[in-house]
């Protein structure tokens, strides 16, 4: 992976945007405050050439949305649990790469208009996995991901809402056995950063008669 350096301008777009969710509450029984939403995106490539025959399933844990279900304690604010996977192999069919990922997330929201949101979201996960190591085998490692980015929702209706993720600002730190640490930033606002995914609100509140 490329080494950038973060610079602090998502950081300070994110911070607004938390600050103007916090103050854009709805009243209480107008949003889905108290609803369940389960979000995520996943992906599936295969490659197939004479000399590049390769195949990959994932959530594309680094320019995409995991998978992740979380509450609204209010109406314009979630926090969760998500996870991210990736799954390569190369032209034997064999395992090339495998890395997980597991933690909580935080989201504020703003709405403009009637069909779309302004989205902030906070991850903050444990990550492991096998990679490989020059020409051994494959080895495994553990780390951890702090990851925080923009999204722009548009409402679908009955619940549905499609989600696009077009900038990050994030720190992948892994240690392999019997390795150094490794430091991957990423900040940006840009085509590396842009992931797709689709949400769902469900409620459990009885409608009155």
């Amino acid at each position: 992976m490329c080494l950038i350096k973060a610079k602090p301008v998502l950081a300070a777009l994110l911070l607004c945007l938390s600050a103007g969710a916090a103050a854009a509450q709805e009243a209480p029984g107008d949003g889905p405050k108290g609803q369940l939403m389960i979000y995520g995106s996943l992906d599936y490539s295969k490659t197939s050439a004479p000399h590049d025959k390769s195949s990959s399933f994932s959530t594309s844990p680094n320019a995409g949305i995991p998978i992740g279900i979380g509450y609204f304690f209010n109406n314009n604010s979630l926090i969760g649990i998500n996870a991210a996977f990736a799954r390569n192999k190369d032209a034997d069919g064999n395992l090339a790469l495998r890395h997980q990922e597991l933690g909580l997330w935080y989201s504020p929201s703003m709405t403009i208009g009637e069909h779309f949101l302004l989205i902030a979201q906070v991850d903050a996960h444990y990550v492991w996995g096998k990679s490989p190591a020059g020409a051994a085998a494959l080895t495994p490692y553990t780390g951890y991901r702090l990851r925080a980015y923009p999204m722009l929702g548009i409402l679908l209706g009955k619940g549905w809402a499609l989600k696009f993720k077009f900038g990050e600002l994030s720190l992948l730190s892994t240690k392999a056995k019997g390795q150094g640490t490794v430091n991957n930033y990423v900040a940006g606002l840009s085509g590396a950063t842009f992931g797709t995914g689709i949400s769902k609100n469900f409620t459990f509140r009885k409608h009155a008669k």
